[in-house]
């Protein structure tokens, strides 16, 4: 009996194994599949939220950009325009229709830069202003009181209604800002970088309700001054134009209901960009919180940060300054229902059959058939809930793949076959074969940080497809643990955003060329549907009449009370009749701006009918013309003025000749010149002017010859006045061409000059005796050289060989016992008299070389090169070419202290590493030349008419011109400079 239960003990305690078993792998495998199941849906929820904060912050970028904009649309406006007047600001932020457009936007402003000096005569001048209020302004001050050495002071305000407290207000003492000097210091950035700048200061301002504003602003010039630099810019500085932000309402027109019932965002100041705040998020400037435009205080908050899932931070570049974005959302909202129940109910399903067949295998664990059969079901299940998952990955339009830590895809869904072909020919493959070759190495980077950190990353990339077209995708990577923490595997979700990105770019890019078309063309253009009685004007015709997006007429005959009382009759007589049997129409016409302003404009439109023949729709474009009709008054006035001009000057004679000489016009400068009335001279031949002599050799014929065939003659001579005496002339002969071109006459203006001509002869005679001095002072400072390099020599050099010689005999005669602190202390002695003999004899180089006296300029210029070579340590070429005959000691002179003034700009300025120094000498004549290949410069800063030129090259010139040498210069940026001296004997 105790045999025969030991052996039934032992049969059910091997029968009751499979039992555990089943418990020990069924428990897990359900947790793990749990944890699988639970890690893709949240990393697909968290691509969701990153996702949607990606397009968010973009939104919100775009629109910052927009609003930027406005403030450099403002800057150009004072660029273009010089002084803009207080009805001109008006005008031009009315157009912008800041409530539609721009609702973040609540005012725009000017501030006027005013001294102290000059604060009372603004104060005044503000007062007087009736350009937009009747009265002005009379009690107009700036405020905050007080004497302050420069104010910048809000003049300009629009709208004005509701922010009179900002009127006269200095800004850069608002006792509103937090931080007063920050902001004062910000104003002097911008005026000396001339960039957009943003405060960073959140104000409170108290109207309807208490609202939050940021301020952006950027400084405006005088038009036609230079602000390539700091000083010019300080000097051309007018102000700033500037805006405040309401964050409120720029947020509201960016956000939607649905994203604030499960995101909370915030946005913070991160500093500026060049020194941004390395903090915490909660040690920064709050600026904005999305709870505001919830309304409702009592109501829990949409997201408590303490308990987010997901949270990200963005920044935004602004002015100078970062915005940073705070992008809070519960999990459990970026997925629905049955994805957060689909885990729980994949591990109570698993746990749920791991026990039951755990029950079963443990009571009937002497079936060993039944047992079978039913973990054989469980499998069963376990794979369909598997199925069920598979079937959500291949059925996703997504990209979804999943790669080893290696980078080697192990799964890819069927999206990938519509890029790739076959799937099964991309697992076990190197994923990153497929990506873009410029893109790889960025890509492969960011996979091995996820792997190794297990941090989700998005990224953008290329692939390249077998075909060679190339696809852009966006993706984000998750990584996979397995029990011990590691990175088992990373899932990769993405998504081909190629024609996304093409529509954008071709949808930005013909809205571009649209719009800058029409703006170029001043042309605008308009579309009516005559069956709906819907209207569409774009952007530039809407400019064109000067009228806001909620001014557009309503129908098809609301538009005639824009145009001109007295041409509205023809106008719309015009349209009426193309409207009964045209096909299109033109008219021209002038409208009267919301302001008042009175422009003409031309219109062309087309009438497309039925096919019964009645019209359906009209589309025009209109182009203003005002400054066409303008410009061609005003060439009709400039002709009167041309006319009364030429008769009445009296500083130049002008006159008109026939085809043969003979004159047929004559005006009072003529007659002030040549002493003729026109009564005694009109009909004569204009070769009584000349000299009797140049008469008779035919100059008369031979400049109206001339004048034909070159189109002018302009020459100065003597001429002859009525009464025999002679002037110094300045003529210039012009032929007259009739409407075809047929020669018909001549037009003569002379110029009595004799005066400057004086002064031109005196100015060379001045000039003469200047090049003498300047020759004269560069010999007395030449004797000056030798005579101190002389002195250096004599006197100097000898002490110091002698104090070296002694120094010397002093350390030879020192005992062996002597310190050797002594003996030290000497040869120290002795190494600073050599190098100060060294030095010396530089100097007395630099005076005057010996060389140059004892071998000639050639071997001169070589000891100066290789000097030059080991002082700077840049490589210095010589070549000498020619055995000519010696050139005089002043130019072999002069030669060598222009190469040598030429090294030292080299050796200041060039940032050269080779320079090239040759000199070629034949039958007397030489030329120096000194190239190097450093930075050089532009020629213009040297001869240009506001020339830039140091003394060292006016020395040069100098030295060349007094000993008869053409001095010339070749440079360019980025190609280095070469000297040229070239003497001819």
């Amino acid at each position: 009996m105790a045999l025969i239960s030991k052996t039934g003990e032992r049969r059910w305690t091997l029968w009751g194994i499979p039992s555990w078993v089943v418990l020990a792998v069924g428990i897990p495998a359900s947790i793990f599949l749990f944890a699988f199941l639970q890690s893709s849906i949240e990393n697909v929820a968290r691509l969701r939220f990153e996702r949607e904060t990606n397009d968010a912050n973009g939104i919100i970028a775009d629109r910052l950009r927009s609003y930027s904009d406005v403030l450099y649309a403002l800057r150009a406006l004072y660029a273009s325009e010089g002084p803009v007047s207080r009805l001109r600001f008006h005008a031009f932020v009315e157009s912008l229709d800041l409530e539609h457009r721009y609702p973040g936007f609540d005012s725009l402003n000017y501030a006027a830069y005013v001294t102290s000096r000059d604060r009372r005569r603004f104060e005044e001048a503000v007062r007087r202003d009736t350009s937009l209020a009747g009265g002005g302004y009379p009690r107009f001050a700036i405020r905050p009181a007080g004497d302050r050495p420069e104010y910048f002071v809000v003049v300009y305000l629009e709208p004005m209604v509701g922010y009179e407290f900002a009127f006269g207000l200095d800004i850069a003492a608002n006792p509103a800002a937090k931080d007063p000097q920050r902001l004062e210091g910000a104003l002097y950035a911008a005026r000396d970088t001339g960039k957009l700048t943003a405060s960073g200061q959140p104000l409170r301002i108290r109207q309807a309700k208490e609202s939050i504003y940021l301020a952006m602003r950027i400084p405006v010039y005088r038009k036609g001054l230079p602000a390539d630099t700091v000083e010019r810019r300080r000097a051309a500085y007018l102000g700033s134009v500037g805006a405040g932000i309401n964050l409120e309402n720029l947020m509201r027109g960016v956000l939607s209901e649905g994203m604030l019932k499960y995101m909370r965002i915030r946005l913070y100041d991160a500093g500026a960009v060049d020194r941004r705040d390395a903090g915490p998020t909660g040690s920064r400037r709050l600026l904005f919180d999305s709870e505001q435009l919830r309304g409702k205080a009592s109501e829990p908050a949409a997201v408590a940060v303490a308990d987010s899932v997901f949270s990200r931070a963005l920044p935004v570049e602004i002015g100078g300054r970062v915005w940073e974005f705070q992008y809070d959302a519960r999990g459990d909202a970026m997925s629905d229902r049955v994805n957060r129940l689909l885990p729980w109910m994949v591990l109570a399903g698993g746990i749920l059959s791991t026990l039951l067949l755990f029950g079963i295998l443990y009571s009937l664990s002497s079936s060993r058939e039944r047992a079978l059969t039913l973990a054989a079901r469980m499998t069963r299940d376990l794979r369909e809930t598997e199925q069920r998952f598979r079937l959500i990955t291949e059925n996703a339009s997504d990209l979804i793949t999943v790669l080893d830590s290696k980078g080697r895809r192990v799964y890819a869904n069927p999206a990938f076959g519509k890029l790739f072909g076959r799937v099964e020919s991309l697992v076990g493959v190197d994923a990153s074969v497929h990506i873009h070759p410029e893109d790889r190495e960025r890509v492969r980077k960011s996979f091995l940080e996820t792997v190794h950190d297990g941090q989700p990353r998005p990224t953008e990339f290329r692939f390249l497809l077998p075909n060679g077209e190339v696809r852009d995708i966006e993706s984000s990577r998750s990584a996979v643990l397995d029990p011990h923490g590691r990175v088992e595997f990373v899932v990769a979700v993405a998504r081909d955003v190629t024609e996304r990105r093409r529509t954008e770019e071709a949808l930005r890019a013909r809205d571009v060329q649209l719009q800058e078309a029409q703006m170029l063309a001043n042309l605008g253009s308009w579309e009516m549907d005559l069956r709906t009685n819907k209207r569409t004007w774009s952007d530039q015709l809407i400019r064109i009449f000067g009228v806001r997006h909620d001014q557009l007429p309503a129908t098809f005959d609301g538009f005639y009370p824009l145009v001109h009382p007295d041409d509205r009759e023809r106008t719309a007589a015009v349209r009426n009749e193309a409207l009964q049997s045209g096909s299109s129409y033109e008219s021209q016409f002038r409208i009267i701006r919301p302001d008042g302003a009175v422009r003409t404009v031309h219109n062309h439109a087309r009438i497309d009918r039925d096919e019964s023949g009645k019209a359906v729709r009209v589309i025009g474009v209109v182009q203003d013309i005002t400054e066409r009709k303008l410009a061609e008054e005003q060439v009709r006035t400039s002709q009167e003025r041309f006319r009364m001009m030429v008769e009445n000057v009296r500083d130049y004679a002008i006159y008109m000749l026939d085809i043969k000489g003979y004159i047929t016009s004559w005006n009072l400068g003529a007659e002030r010149i040549e002493g003729y009335h026109a009564d005694e001279i009109i009909g004569r031949h204009y070769s009584r002017f000349f000299l009797p002599d140049h008469a008779l050799r035919g100059d008369p014929g031979m400049q109206l010859q001339f004048a034909s065939i070159q189109g002018r003659y302009e020459s100065e001579g003597w001429r002859v006045r009525k009464n025999g005496s002679q002037f110094w002339s300045h003529v210039i002969l012009t032929p007259l061409l009739d409407e075809k071109g047929k020669q018909r006459g001549f037009s003569e203006i002379v110029h009595d000059i004799t005066e400057r001509k004086r002064a031109e002869e005196d100015l060379h005679s001045y000039a003469d005796r200047l090049k003498t001095t300047s020759r004269r002072l560069v010999e007395v400072q030449e004797s000056e050289r030798r005579l101190l390099a002389t002195e250096l020599h004599d006197r100097v050099g000898q002490n110091l060989t002698a104090l070296g010689i002694n120094l010397s005999i002093v350390a030879a005669g020192l005992p062996a016992g002597t310190k050797p602190e002594l003996a030290a202390r000497l040869e120290d002695c002795n190494s600073l008299v050599e190098g100060t003999v060294d030095a010396m004899r530089d100097v007395m180089a630099e005076l005057r070389p010996h060389a140059l006296d004892d071998y000639g300029l050639p071997a001169a210029l070589r000891t100066l090169a290789t000097g030059f070579s080991r002082r700077t340590g840049i490589h210095v070429a010589f070549e000498k070419e020619g055995r000519g005959a010696d050139l005089p000691k002043p130019v072999d002179l002069a030669m060598f202290r222009i190469a040598q003034e030429a090294l030292n700009n080299v050796a200041k300025h060039a940032n050269a590493k080779h320079v090239e120094i040759a000199i070629r000498r034949k039958n007397g004549s030489a030329v120096l030349s000194v190239r190097d290949n450093g930075v050089g410069f532009d020629p213009q800063r040297i001869d240009g008419p506001r020339a830039e030129a140091g003394w060292g090259l006016l020395i040069m010139r100098e030295r060349a011109e007094a000993v008869g040498a053409e001095f010339s210069l070749k440079a360019g940026p980025n190609t280095g400079v070469q000297v040229l001296v070239e003497y001819h004997a």
